[in-house]
Order: C-alpha cells, then structure tokens, then sequence
C-alpha cells in the first residue's frame, strides 16, 4: 500500500525476511495488473508482516473467546453471565463515553515520536482511567437499582478496575502501533487475555459464581498494564508539555462525539427492533447480527492496525504519493467488500440452512441485508482512516449523528406501516447515509482521490445489486 521508508526500521530494527507465504503474497500480488510496483516496494513486505500477525491475533483471540465460553459456560449458571452481561454494557458504556482516542493520537499526530506528547497522552489516559473508574463505584449502586439486581453494585465496582490499570498501561502500545509493529502487540494482547482466562477457570472451579468472569477481567487488565510497561520504548514519568496536552484534548473532543453517537446508534439498534418484535424474530436477528459481523472483523482489524499508522506516516511526509498509496488501498478494500458483499447476498439462506434448525429460517434473510451492511463497513474502512490519519476526528461523529438520524426515523416509519423487512432494510441504508460523510470530509482532505473514492462505491453498488439477480450455484 505504502512503500517509500521501511516503517520497521525504526524504532525496533531491521525488517525479517519474508517467509515462504510472504513471499507466495508477493508473487501473487505482482501479477495483478495495476499493482506491481507495489508487490516490489519496500513497504509491502511491512504491510505482510502487519497483516500476519493482525490476523493471527484476530484469530487466536476469537478461538480463545470460543473456548472460554464453552468452559465457563460449563461451570457457571446462566445468571452469572446475564449479571456480568449487564455489568460489560455498564462499563463499556462509560468508556465510549469518555473516549478521548489518545492512542489514535499518538499514531497520526507529526510529535507522536516525541517522548514529551507521548508521556503527556500517558498522563492523561490516567486521569481518564482513574475518572471511569470513580464514576463507575458511584453509579453502580443506581445501575443495579434500575434493574433490581443488587449484587451489581460490588461487581460493577470491582470489574471498573480492570479499566483503572488499562488506564495506567505505558505508551510503548502506541510507538508499536504508529510503526505497524504489530508483532509485540499482538503478544500482549492475547497473552494478556490467556492470564484472565486462566484465572476465570481457576476461580470458577474454587466458586462458580460471576466473580470467576469479573476476577477474568481484572486479571486480563492487571497483565496488560504490566506488559506495557515492560515493552522498551516508554518510560513513565510526570513530565508534562501543554501543547500537546492541548492537541490531544482537541483531537479527542471529535473522537468523544464519535465514539458517544456510535455507542448511541448501536445500542438504539438494538433496543429499537426489541420494541417492536417477538423474542423469535429478536433472537433471529441476533444471530445475522453476530454473524454478519464476524466476517469483516480481521478485515477491520488489518485496516486499524496497519493501514492506518502507514497512511498517517505518508500524509506526513508526502501528500501526492499518500494520495497514489490511498488509490491502491482503495482498490484492494472494494474488491473485498465486493466479495464479502456478494457472498452474504448469493448464500446468506444456504449458510443459515447449514448451520441453523429450521426454526431460525427468517435469519438467512436478515442476515442478507446486515451482511451487505457489513460489507459497506468495510468498503467505508480506509476513507475513515484517512480522515482520521488527517486529524480530522469530527467526520466520525457527524457520520454517525446521520446514520442516528436516519435509522430512528426510518424505523419509525418502517414498524408503523410496513413490518420488520422494511425495518432491516433501513438498518442497512443507514449506514450508507453515514458512509457519504466520508466522502464529503475524503473530498475535502485530499481532493485528488475523490474520483476512485466515489467509482469504487458505485462499483460495489452496483455489483452487490446484480448478485442478487444472478442464480448462483448451490444458492
């Protein structure tokens, strides 16, 4: 995607050498017409290692989700889940709320290298981890009121540490993502989740009651605060620059509005649709919604974790050849929105059948419509890591305002006169009204690759459209 400076050179050393599949991926990639200088630049072979280890992390961490599940599921009651459960949504809510996206800071600003602006983003992850944590204690006790489960008020209150510690974790995270070093952070990572694994189990086994689930995630928070600080690059002190607090309290003001919509849009998703139908149809679109968004998960993860950092780093240093890198982004993330698009259109009915009873048979169609959604999640990825990689954090929030906007009053019109179908579709339609933000701020930001932004939705518009008319084999 990017390929001037080798991003690995610096701070950790020297780029490996590529292994057999990197290889395999550059071979294959230099055969694709359009794209062979890419396959031939120093950068693609960081790109490769990046996206490894993004999508060995992805991986694993899914497996280990998987597995813990199935375990704990064995040892705890339903109850223990469903308290902490509430307590997550609690927690996470607080923390979308209050999110400043200081790491996305970090990574794009032109100091983010600087000792001084990354022990300054230090500091103030602190005060925001240690105000998550006391707003939390003081409300847990209204929470669990609210929904008349005492027993949420310790649980709350103790699983708000974990935010505590995370709040606390060095500044060496971030220099590894601004260097796409993703390798030691991925590490982290899923080591950190196998600790609070670990002692989940073991808790469960001495007491099995939701205190194995919130001690999990104390555990998992304890283990990456600590990891962090081990990891060369950062060395935690008070020292404090103004400016740069400054920065990253006015980048972060976009994110906060970003990051308050989305957590608003995605939970009045769901609390709308179980307004207005049965437990069958609400548990129907629970599957396709968990579905549909497993497929663009690593997708997301390589976008965030990669090409983010890169992009950032070339608008650094020169705009004309990030506009050239971007076209070529922007071609490999169509074709794979193409892709996931036209297969959850064409076997969406066949894979629901496969995996699914009978009785869930209303899931294929539903997850249909989601699984397009999630293929414009995708396609919208690097025109919202571009805007962001120009320190444009507003976009965000205004995208999601409309796509607010949009999905209330077109599920209110939907549910009055014409039923869930016209409901699911405008779920979907939403995010398409939050996707043409991004083209105005991507317009705005760098002119130059406007044409391939708006021909590469049309293409997939149009592609995703004639899937559905196309009789597929094994459909």
């Amino acid at each position: 995607m990017i390929d001037s400076v080798d991003l690995d050179a610096k701070p950790g050393g020297p780029s490996a050498e590529p292994s057999a599949i990197e290889r395999a991926a550059i071979k294959i990639v230099g055969w694709i017409p359009g794209l062979h200088d890419v396959a031939n630049s120093p950068r693609f072979l960081t790109v490769l290692h990046g996206t490894t280890w993004t999508m060995v992390g992805y991986g694993v961490g899914q497996v280990l989700r998987l597995v813990s599940t199935l375990l704990l599921a064995r040892l705890l009651v339903p109850e223990a889940f469903g308290l902490v459960a509430l307590v997550n949504v609690f927690i996470g809510g607080l923390e979308m709320l209050t999110d400043l996206g200081i790491g996305l800071d970090v990574v794009q600003h032109k100091n983010g290298d600087d000792p001084l602006f990354i022990n300054t983003a230090f500091l103030v992850q602190c005060a925001r981890g240690i105000l998550i944590w006391v707003i939390a204690t003081l409300l847990a006790f209204p929470f669990a009121r609210f929904y008349h489960q005492p027993a949420i008020i310790a649980l709350a209150a103790v699983a708000s540490v974990s935010v505590l510690l995370r709040g606390f974790a060095g500044g060496s995270v971030w220099i590894l993502l601004r260097h796409v070093q993703i390798g030691k952070l991925t590490t982290l990572n899923v080591s950190s989740d196998f600790i609070g694994f670990v002692v989940s189990v073991i808790w469960a086994l001495i007491s099995p009651t939701a205190w194995a689930l919130v001690a999990g995630r104390v555990a998992t928070g304890l283990a990456y605060m600590i990891g962090s600080h081990l990891i060369p690059g950062h060395v935690a002190s008070l020292k404090w620059d103004r400016s740069a607090a400054r920065d990253i309290m006015m980048f972060g003001t976009g994110i906060f509005l970003s990051s308050a919509t989305y957590f608003l849009s995605g939970e009045a998703e769901r609390l709308v649709i179980a307004k207005f139908v049965t437990v069958a149809a609400l548990g129907c679109f629970s599957l396709a919604l968990s579905l549909s968004g497993a497929a663009p998960g690593v997708i997301m993860q390589v976008a965030g974790q990669v090409f983010f950092p890169m992009i950032s780093k070339a608008l650094r240093e020169d705009r004309s050849r990030a506009a050239k890198h971007y076209r070529k982004t922007r071609f490999v993330f169509t074709a794979l929105s193409i892709i996931v698009g036209v297969g959850f259109v064409a076997y969406s009915h066949r894979l629901v059948a496969l995996i699914l009873p009978p009785k869930y048979e209303m899931t294929g169609w539903i997850l249909q419509l989601l699984g397009w959604r999630a293929a414009q999640v995708i396609f919208a990825s690097p025109a919202v890591n571009l805007v962001l990689a120009c320190g444009d954090s507003k976009a965000a929030a205004i995208s999601n305002t409309v796509r607010l906007v949009a999905m209330l009053a077109g599920l209110g019109v939907a549910f009055s006169y014409f039923g869930l179908h016209a409901a699911i579709m405008v779920l979907a339609f939403s995010a398409t009204a939050g996707y043409l933000v991004y083209i105005v701020a991507v317009g705005r930001h760098l002119r130059s690759v406007l044409p391939a932004e708006i021909g590469g939705f049309l293409l997939f518009v149009a592609s995703t459209i004639l899937a559905v008319f196309i009789p597929w084999p094994w459909r």
